[in-house]
């Protein structure tokens, strides 16, 4: 079952380097999280918001070490399916991505779309809010057409004035700070920094996706946990400092389910504040969508490659080595849900964060059983946990996941109601695709455990 490259028969090219990925990462990362969440996590728990950042970044902190583990020896495309698919059982596999698939199409991407065009329409009030978002939509897939090399110079380019815009918003804002407005700091509760930090743990998400790219990147052995190691200490400092800036130059009432620009406004010269809101909200949203496409994109790849979805599908571009099919149905898709924008953005962002919850279970899991399972390519890992970290990590992880959950479910049950429907029809799904294949090819969607990696 094991095999040492796991890329092999994709069709893809590699030609991402370490910079590449940093950039993919932090541009996934930084996004609607920050810039369309911020307002409401402050709704939810004040000035505590800092703390909130702090805490919804424990369990992606410990996320990322088994799945650092798994990639720096089995690189792949789309190894958030693969790796449960072929280590636990491929119905796994199907319903962690099933279920970030819901947080993408049924949250994400209404949200990212929308508030791009919301702080676009900042510089253009007369533009139809509508009309930039489904403009921004197709894009951002033609540049992921032309391959994933020039959607990565793009995100480089957007990803050095996003740094630029954010850092702005910290050096201008921490001189201005109240600490009469951190006052009193826990005033709305723990249960709601809870609800806050579990809904922001979105804000991170972005972080673990390069394993989906695992098939492009030079090096990956190597570049995919460096890139975490670098990635995710920078987002978390920026996050805590804007959320310190953000409930500390203002009162509540300013920042409460406002947009990051209304704070901004208050301590920032009039063109720093626009430059923030143009260059930081404008470009984290596009970069977010940028590396939305090229992620989830491969989904719709290897779901193909492996007989979940029809083979068909699994096609890639020979010119240009992007899987053009992947990126017309997500375009399809997106395009088909933007209503969904109309409605409440907290019920978005609560289905887009337990969406990506559930993507961690599987994940994790196989992580723990990959000594048993492929104890070869564990024993040739040059990242790896051992003993009971390897057991400790993962469960800690889980355990975050699971009351981050809790907390979404308790807040929105409407997000709960959407995550049963979503999951019914997904399983009905695979039951149905399972019992054809085993009919027309006498071997099921089980088969695929025994492919090689």
């Amino acid at each position: 079952m094991e095999n040492k490259d796991m890329a092999s028969g994709s069709g893809l090219k590699r030609s991402l380097g370490l910079l590449d990925t940093v950039s993919i990462e932090v541009g996934a990362i930084i996004g609607a999280g920050i810039f369309a969440l911020t307002g409401m996590a402050v709704a939810m728990c004040g000035p505590s918001l800092p703390f909130a950042f702090l805490i919804a970044a424990i369990p992606m902190v410990l996320a990322l070490l088994p799945i650092g583990m798994l990639a720096s020896v089995l690189p792949t495309v789309g190894g958030s399916f693969r790796y449960p698919s072929r280590i636990l059982n491929p119905f796994w596999g199907f319903i962690g991505v099933w279920g970030i698939m819901m947080g993408i199409m049924l949250g994400g991407m209404p949200m990212y779309a929308l508030s791009f065009a919301d702080y676009l329409r900042v510089i253009f009030p007369a533009f139809d809010r509508n009309v930039i978002a489904v403009i921004a939509l197709v894009f951002f897939v033609i540049i992921n057409l032309l391959g994933v090399k020039a959607a990565s110079l793009v995100q480089i380019g957007m990803f050095f004035v996003l740094m630029a815009a954010l850092l702005v918003y910290i050096i201008w804002g921490i001189p201005s700070i109240d600490t009469a407005n951190l006052t009193p700091l826990f005033g709305s509760g723990f249960a709601s920094l809870g609800i806050a930090a579990g809904m922001l743990f979105f804000a991170y998400m972005g972080a673990n996706f390069i394993i989906d790219l695992g098939a492009e990147i030079k090096d990956a052995g190597r570049n995919i946990p460096l890139s975490f190691a670098i990635s995710m200490p920078i987002v978390i400092v920026i996050y805590t400092l804007m959320g310190l800036v953000t409930v500390g130059t203002v009162p509540l009432s300013l920042c409460a389910n406002q947009p990051l620009s209304v704070p901004a406004g208050q301590f920032m010269p009039p063109a720093l504040a626009l430059f923030f809101t143009v260059g930081g909200g404008l470009l984290a949203l596009a970069t977010t969508i940028n590396a939305t496409f090229m992620f989830a994109s491969r989904y719709i790849l290897v779901f193909a490659q492996d007989g979940v979805f029809p083979l068909a599908l699994a096609g890639v571009s020979k010119r240009f080595g992007t899987p053009h099919w992947g990126l017309f149905i997500m375009l399809v898709l997106s395009l088909v849900f933007l209503p969904l924008g109309a409605s409440s953005f907290k019920v978005l962002s609560i289905t887009a964060s337990i969406g990506s919850l559930i993507l961690f279970f599987p994940i994790l899991i196989s992580a723990m059983r990959f000594p048993q399972k492929m104890p070869d390519a564990y024993a040739r890992a040059p990242f790896k946990l051992k003993g009971a970290w390897l057991w400790i990590i993962p469960v800690v992880a889980l355990l975050f996941g699971a009351v981050f959950i809790a907390f979404l479910v308790m807040e929105s049950l409407t997000a709960f109601l959407i995550l049963i429907g979503w999951m019914i029809i997904g399983v009905a799904y695979y039951v149905i695709r399972d019992r054809y294949l085993k009919q027309k090819q006498g071997a099921g969607l089980g088969a695929i455990a025994d492919k090689a990696m």
